[in-house]
């Protein structure tokens, strides 16, 4: 009678021990697998897949703005440079495996911003181009207005409230509120949520623009900022930074720029508000990685 006994005892420990390594195993690859904070190298680009998460880079193209989003086999790229960094835009893109654009946008008409456009324009199928204006009296937008019109492609200016899908993510229009006679503060502003993550992208909009955001009751609150016009002293002020909560804030600028970009006083907003920062001019290209909860970053190189 007791033999039996020991075997089923045997039995069950042998399961239990099973289950056990099947728990370390599951583990390990959980650890390894999941990204985590900091970390440098090309791997920091590589596009992600169908349900993977949200890959926010904030592409390092000098004095001026790039940002590329891709979820879920979905693309938008926010913003060009200037022309002479076109071609890194174009490489570094297809790079990553992108074959298409689902949304170009231009946050304004201004060249550090869409420089690049014209480029992008040629060198892939873009869906839906959206601009803070479909005119404008500066060269390298009438570029891009050419460029447009030379692929079909309607230039649209969204509204306020407006939402579209970018894969699992959601895109909403904040900003502009109102037609403004400084470039800068004509800017699109969008928040990017994707789970209980969130993100703001400003353009160049100045406090005059941030100010009729806050005003208009707009939800700001986010996870990650890209820091206004460069970090200048004149964006991303006390209130906006009070009502957005960012736990970190990027920006892009250019290695000595003739601007002094990022001033100081930003530089002490930023550090008052307890915000993390990363600079593409110390930091390089910097992406983000969403997965609905967290974040992690990786960094081109050491700030």
């Amino acid at each position: 009678m007791s033999q039996p006994k020991r075997g089923r005892s045997q039995q069950a420990q042998n399961h239990l021990i099973t289950i056990l390594l099947a728990l370390v195993i599951a583990g390990l690859s959980m650890w390894f697998g999941a990204g985590r904070d900091g970390g440098n190298g090309p791997d920091a680009a590589a596009t992600p897949g169908p349900g993977s998460g949200l890959t926010v880079t904030y592409l390092d193209v000098g004095q001026g703005d790039c940002t590329l989003l891709q979820c879920d086999g979905q693309t938008m790229l926010i913003d060009a440079g200037i022309g002479e960094q076109a071609n890194h835009i174009t490489t570094y893109l297809k790079q990553q495996g992108v074959k298409s654009i689902d949304y170009l946008v231009c946050t304004h008409a201004h060249a550090d911003h869409c420089g690049g456009m014209k480029a992008v324009i040629a060198a892939f199928p873009v869906h839906t181009l959206y601009s803070s204006v479909t005119s404008s009296s500066n060269g390298a937008f009438q570029r891009v207005m050419r460029a447009a019109e030379t692929a079909n492609l309607a230039i649209t200016v969204p509204g306020v409230g407006d939402t579209f899908a970018l894969g699992g993510a959601t895109v909403t229009v904040l900003g502009p509120q109102k037609h403004y006679s400084d470039v800068n503060d004509q800017s699109l502003i969008l928040r990017v949520d994707y789970g209980s993550n969130a993100f703001l992208f400003t353009g160049d909009a100045e406090y005059q623009s941030e100010t009729d955001v806050l005003d208009a009751g707009e939800n700001v609150r986010c996870d990650v900022i890209k820091a206004g016009h460069h970090g200048s002293r004149t964006s991303t002020g006390y209130r906006l930074l009070y009502e957005a909560q960012p736990k970190y804030a990027v920006i892009s600028c250019g290695t000595g720029n003739e601007y002094g970009h990022p001033h100081d006083d930003t530089l002490s907003r930023l550090r008052d508000a307890d915000v993390t920062v990363y600079r593409t001019d110390l930091n390089g290209t910097v992406v983000c990685r969403s997965n609905g909860t967290n974040l992690t970053f990786t960094t081109e190189k050491e700030g």
